[in-house]
């Protein structure tokens, strides 16, 4: 019992290890843009509640939120006068920053106990319809996890204030989500995210 004990708390302790080097490494992604500081940590909470509104378990759940607090990890590979500009982005620089999921699952890839968040952290803007990046996913072909992931940060992104836009109201972020079910978004997650919006 006492070794058991041990490994338990041995166990908890790198589980708080993970969690507190995931949320230093969205901190300092979020430090490259202060219109997005704190956007990581947002995500991570609204996807999880959507997966609790989805009855995931809570290894996945854990997966969601740690998920969540990675999704945007590759936009430290991102140049800053494209990440920060106040401006429309030119062709060039929107397909510089649609790299950002590539480069985040390059940088995570070697971390194999993470593995399973890495789909998330890939796929987070491919669109239901097969029209997002990088790999023109669609439908049931997207992991479960970048989809809960793309409805989070779509609502955070919407309802905070970037330097080219005001942020908008709640109703229209809903309303905007609402007209892309099935296109952008997964109508399921639609569905939970209407639940969960009271």
């Amino acid at each position: 019992i006492g070794l058991l004990n041990k490994a338990s708390d041995r166990y908890q302790d790198l589980k708080d290890l993970l969690v507190g080097l995931t949320r230093s490494l969205a901190s300092a992604v979020d430090a490259k843009d202060p219109y997005t500081y704190g956007h990581s940590e947002r995500v991570a909470r609204i996807a999880v509640e959507l997966g609790r509104e989805l009855k995931l378990g809570e290894d996945e759940l854990s997966d969601v939120y740690l998920a969540g607090l990675l999704h945007d990890v590759g936009k430290i590979g991102i140049r800053d006068e494209v990440l920060c500009k106040h401006g429309p982005l030119t062709p060039e620089e929107t397909q510089h920053i649609q790299q950002h999921p590539q480069i985040g699952h390059a940088i995570l890839q070697d971390l194999h106990q993470i593995s399973s968040l890495l789909p998330g952290v890939l796929h987070h803007h491919e669109r239901f319809d097969g029209a997002g990046y990088p790999s023109r996913l669609a439908g049931e072909q997207i992991p479960r996890i970048a989809r809960i992931l793309a409805v989070a940060d779509s609502y955070d992104a919407m309802s905070t204030s970037r330097p080219y836009r005001q942020g908008l109201a709640p109703d229209r972020v809903e309303s905007i989500l609402i007209e892309g079910s099935g296109e952008q978004w997964d109508p399921r997650i639609i569905e939970a995210f209407q639940r969960i919006i009271p």
